[in-house]
């Protein structure tokens, strides 16, 4: 890059964050019923997509 920055970090966060965003979709399509460990899933799904958010604001900070 011209500007001599290294986006490699930043580009693995949107990859992460990408992925959670999908793994999320994924669990929740179609789905009629939400058992208690539906929810729990998820929940973790939900934190897990939101430290990959933090981890890219962070970067880009």
């Amino acid at each position: 890059m011209a500007t001599g920055e290294d986006t490699t970090r930043s580009c693995t966060c949107r990859d992460a964050e990408a992925a959670a965003n999908d793994a999320i979709r994924r669990f929740v399509h179609g789905r009629v019923m939400w058992t208690p460990e539906a929810l729990t899933e998820l929940d973790r799904l939900r934190r897990a997509w939101r430290e990959a958010t933090n981890r890219d604001m962070t970067t880009a900070s």
